[in-house]
Parts: structure tokens; C-alpha cells; sequence
């Protein structure tokens, strides 16, 4: 609808006022012209960073949003605009979302070393392990494997009722699927950032 032209062809000073509703538009990059609004917001650079503390702050809850922050803003800023976002990516490295973006770009900027990462990391996966134990040991009943392939089966008409009624267990591989997930980002994050 052009709105996203007309910001770029306004440019900052002129968007000032707008820049709380301009770091929303970059909620979910599928929002026409979500990626030119990132690039602008870049672009301005330090008048940013308050609105981008208040969404650290604010809405750590929502893992889309930090994470297009991360990726569209935060991991482009250099060492001086890091740093006036280090008390939110403290608070969110030790958080379960996008807390590996938190610990990258801590240890970019040698504001974490990274010893201290690798600790971080560690205990992280200490309690995924740990978690994904409790599951198993609580539920050894449960063969999340057998239960995808028996969904997968099911004639349309009746997926809706098969998954209502194996609730509990959807939940419970679902569960045990999230932390695997996670302990292979860890796994990533741990060759790209950690060894040497």
C-alpha cells in the first residue's frame, strides 16, 4: 500500500515521533514492507535504542519479535550501541528464548568471555538433559514416534478427534521435541561460537 515508501522517502528526523510503531511493523517480517522498515530502523542507528530497550524490557515474552530484533537490528549494531542494551541481553541469555542471540552477540562484543558462555551453556544443557529424563522416566509409556506415524495415518475426518483424544500425549512429545530442538540450537551455537 506504499505506506513503507512513504517512511523511507520521510526519513528520520521526520519519523521520530513514529519509531515505537515503526519497531512493531518488524513483528513478523511476512507484514508488508517489514524488511525496508528494518533497514531504515538501521539505519537511524542510536534513536533506536530506547525503543529497542523498551521491547527487551517489555516483551521478552515475545519470541518473534526479539528475535526479528536481534536478527534485523541488534546483531548489526557495533560495540557502543551494545552496550546500552547490556542489562536486557543479560536478562535474556539467562531466559529460554532467544537467549542464544543474547549470549552471540554478549561474546561479539567481549562483553561476556568466553568461558563464561561456555558455563552458561553448560548449565543450560544440564537442565535440558535433566528435563528430558524427568519425561521420559514419567511417561516411559509414551512412544512419540509411533504416536506422529498413527496422526499421520488417520483419515481427515477424523485427525481432529485422534488428537483430542491423545491430548496428554501430544503434550508430552511435544515437551520431550522442544528440548531436543534446543539442545541441538546449543549444539550450533556451541561449534559456530565455542570451539576453536
Amino acid at each position: 500500500d506504499g505506506a513503507a515508501e512513504t517512511v523511507i522517502r520521510l526519513g528520520y528526523p521526520r519519523v521520530k515521533s513514529i519509531l515505537s510503531g515503526l519497531l512493531e511493523w518488524i513483528q513478523d517480517i511476512n507484514w508488508p514492507g517489514a524488511g525496508e522498515i528494518a533497514v531504515v530502523l538501521l539505519e537511524i542507528g542510536d534513536p533506536v535504542i530506547p525503543y529497542v530497550k523498551d521491547v527487551l524490557n517489555q516483551h521478552s515474552d515475545d519470541e518473534e519479535w526479539v528475535y526479528r530484533i536481534f536478527n534485523d537490528l541488534i546483531d548489526h549494531w557495533n560495540k557502543k550501541q551494545v552496550l546500552q542494551i547490556q542489562a536486557e541481553l543479560i536478562k535474556i541469555s539467562q531466559e529460554k528464548a532467544n537467549d542464544l542471540s543474547a549470549l552471540r552477540t554478549l561474546l561479539t562484543h567481549g562483553i561476556y568471555a568466553k568461558d563464561v558462555v561456555c558455563e552458561i551453556i553448560q548449565r543450560k544443557k544440564d537442565v535440558l538433559v535433566y528435563e528430558l529424563k524427568e519425561l521420559h522416566d514419567t511417561h516411559p509409556e509414551i512412544d512419540c514416534e509411533a504416536l506422529y506415524k498413527e496422526f499421520f495415518n488417520q483419515q481427515p475426518n477424523v485427525i481432529k478427534q485422534f488428537h483430542e483424544h491423545n491430548k496428554e500425549r501430544f503434550y508430552i512429545c511435544n515437551s520431550i521435541s522442544k528440548r531436543q530442538e534446543v539442545l541441538r540450537e546449543i549444539e550450533i551455537f556451541t561449534a559456530e561460537f565455542l570451539t576453536s
